[in-house]
């Protein structure tokens, strides 16, 4: 069994990224499946970034640590990693490093700075590069010195090009190394440097180059790798890789979508800048044929700012689009005023809500759930929305395209949430785990033709008014409370009836929405041990549930996937009969726990939380869970990751 997990790290800046999907690609070739994720800093370039990514032969649920190599490029990278390397794994570094300080290295936090030297003065030794190699290599690890520089110098040689230009290649001289190392055949690393580069002849002739001098450096210096990677089981067949920003945005492309705003915020950006290379979609078929044209244009803006970014979408919604904005936390509280006016004028919006550390800036680049009840009270007055959490990449396909559903069947914003970890980790995929047949798009009562005596908000028994789009008809779209025309009013009565109508909206929505989309449950359905989490922690908890299984401790695992409504009574009959309840949240306070004892009569046991910024492991999720077992801790703080 293939499990193969690795760190690659750097200089933010010094082709990290690249790195990383160099070495997704030249796995993915091969044929296995892989999941990787970029961590790196906010706001200082050549600060510390590092790409983690595992390798199995199904696609793998969590990251892992130890892992089995550790590229370091620079010193900063040893000191960062160098207990992460298991025992019998491979620390490479730079030996011209080894007499670097802790001390000379700038952009590296103080905190950690203090905490090196603690241990090696508690160790007497000193606190240099050469110091923590030593530390790895006593704990087990395998150690390999790459002369960069010199590789560097040859590389200029046989390119003919100086040492500066060269020098964008490290990355790739350090990753070759340990990928031949780690034995990975050498036309695998090739192929992937031709799909990282495409178009790029002189830069993959480079990089190619540092291939083969990183390999015969390593075939000179330590021999042949002991055994060669064999194909993976998806050898020869058509994959991709995506981030969850490339699949959201993907999902809202062959869901419909018109017209997508935002303003730069990480980690949304992506998702928009995904949606701007593609802002041109190719059509064929019965469709070109009856449309008459072979493109589909996606209208895509950068606005001044929030508050604009969704105004524009509600426009863009109220005149027959599907309309998207995508933000992060404090984008969305920017947001907040437009979402109680799409409430109150019952506009079909979607808000792709990306969530990161808090509050404020926080950590604007590390991962966090900590917008769970942000998404659910925003906006003022009773402002009642759609909340839906996607708990992987596939799901994060899928409920793009069930937004924009929603939101125009059901006439109100949905706030769909994701966090940073999905939002800029990569995994591969099938053809087959992508297919939007799946669902078909649904656009709820929109007229084509809306009659003479139109009123937009006619009052119906299910509180869904027919919609005609913007210009079709006469009508008043407000924000102020309104009659059946969209007639400002503060008619006591007329208000009353149009409050219970936006009320009996969402009785419909429960009824409506399958259970299957509100929450899943997983795992051993009989186990007296629940689980019960949202989001990204899906993957990490389904392993763990697996591994604590293998050592006779029986869990299910309920996912909400729907946050408001909240589907209490689907989750009581999921956590029927069970003795232990324990949330996963990566917030402090619970939030998910706040809701439960809000919406069902459950009040949990115990919680395992992480709010360190970094992704949630497996082996934390089971470890957390057999110490709670034990000892009946109330709450377990997880703190794993760099």
């Amino acid at each position: 069994m293939v499990d193969i997990s690795l760190i690659i790290g750097g200089p933010q800046g010094g082709g990290i990224e690249s790195a990383g999907q160099i070495a997704i690609k030249s796995m993915v070739l091969l044929g296995y499946e892989v999941l990787g994720s970029r961590e790196y800093h906010s706001n200082i370039m050549g600060a510390h970034s590092y790409y983690h990514l595992r390798v199995q032969q199904h696609r793998p649920r969590s990251l892992k640590l130890p892992v089995d190599g550790v590229l370091a490029l620079d010193a900063e990278s040893v000191f960062t990693h160098f207990r992460d390397v298991r025992p019998g794994g491979i620390l490479v570094y730079d030996p011209g490093t080894k007499s670097t300080r802790v001390d000379a290295i700038q952009p590296m936090a103080g905190p950690l700075k203090k905490r090196l030297k603690s241990l090696f003065d508690s160790r007497g030794m000193q606190p240099v590069v050469e110091s923590a190699v030593k530390l790895a290599e006593e704990a087990g690890a395998r150690i390999v010195g790459l002369p960069l520089k010199e590789m560097l110098k040859t590389l200029s040689e046989r390119t003919g090009a100086p040492v500066a230009r060269v020098s964008r290649a490290l990355n790739t001289l350090g990753l070759a190394s340990m990928l031949y190392m780690l034995g990975v055949p050498v036309e695998y690393i090739e192929k992937a440097i031709s799909l990282q580069f495409a178009g790029k002849e002189k830069v993959i002739n480079m990089n190619v180059e540092a291939v083969r001098i990183a390999v015969d450096y390593v075939r000179e210096a330590f021999g042949e790798p002991e055994s060669r990677l064999p194909p993976g089981p998806r050898r020869g067949q058509t994959m991709m890789v995506a981030t969850g920003n490339d699949l959201v945005a993907m999902g809202k492309i062959v869901g419909g979508l018109g017209v997508i705003t935002y303003y730069p915020i990480t980690p949304s950006s992506d998702e928009a800048l995904y949606v701007e290379k593609h802002s041109y979609i190719s059509i064929d078929g019965p469709l070109a044929e009856k449309l008459g044209y072979d493109k589909i244009a996606v209208a895509i803006v950068q606005m001044e700012d929030e508050l604009a970014s969704i105004n524009a979408v509600l426009g863009a919604a109220a005149a027959g689009a599907r309309a998207s904005t995508t933000t992060s936390g404090p984008g969305f509280s920017l947001m907040n005023e437009a979402v109680s006016l799409a409430v109150e004028a019952e506009i079909p919006v979607v808000v792709t809500l990306w969530m990161r550390a808090g509050p404020s800036t926080g950590m604007p680049t590390r991962t966090g759930q900590q917008d769970l009840l942000h998404s659910i009270f925003s906006g003022h007055g009773d402002a009642p929305k759609i909340v839906l959490a996607s708990g992987d990449h596939v799901e994060a396909f899928y409920d793009a395209i069930k937004a924009f559903n929603w939101a125009e069947e059901f006439q109100t914003p949905v706030i769909h949430l994701l966090d940073k970890y999905l939002a800029s980790s990569m995994v591969s995929l099938a053809r087959e785990d992508l297919d939007p047949s799946k669902v078909p798009i649904t656009r709820g009562k929109l007229l084509d033709n809306p009659p003479a005596d139109y009123r937009r908000y006619e009052v119906v028994e299910d509180g869904i008014s027919p919609r005609a789009r913007l210009g079709s008809a006469t009508m008043v779209i407000t924000g102020l409370e309104h009659d059946e025309y969209g007639y400002a009013t503060e008619d006591p009565v007329m208000r009353e009836i149009m409050m219970f109508k936006r009320e009996r909206k969402f009785k419909v929505i429960e009824e409506r929405i399958p259970d299957e989309e509100k929450a899943v449950l997983h795992g051993d359905s009989e186990a007296s041990v629940a689980l019960v989490s949202f989001g990204s922690t899906k993957q990490p908890i389904l392993e763990a549930l697996e591994m604590l299984r293998d050592e006779g401790v029986r869990a299910r695992f309920a996912q909400v996937r729907l946050l408001y409504p909240f589907p209490g009574r689907l989750v009581e009959e999921m956590l029927e009969g069970v003795e232990k309840v324990i949330m996963v949240e990566q917030n402090l306070l619970g939030q998910l726990a706040m809701l439960l004892r809000a919406h069902t009569s459950i009040k949990p046991d115990s919680s395992i939380v992480k709010i360190n910024g970094r992704p949630l492991y497996s082996f934390e999720v089971a470890g957390a869970v057999k110490r709670i077992l034990e000892t009946g801790e109330e709450r377990v703080v997880v703190s794993h990751g760099s």
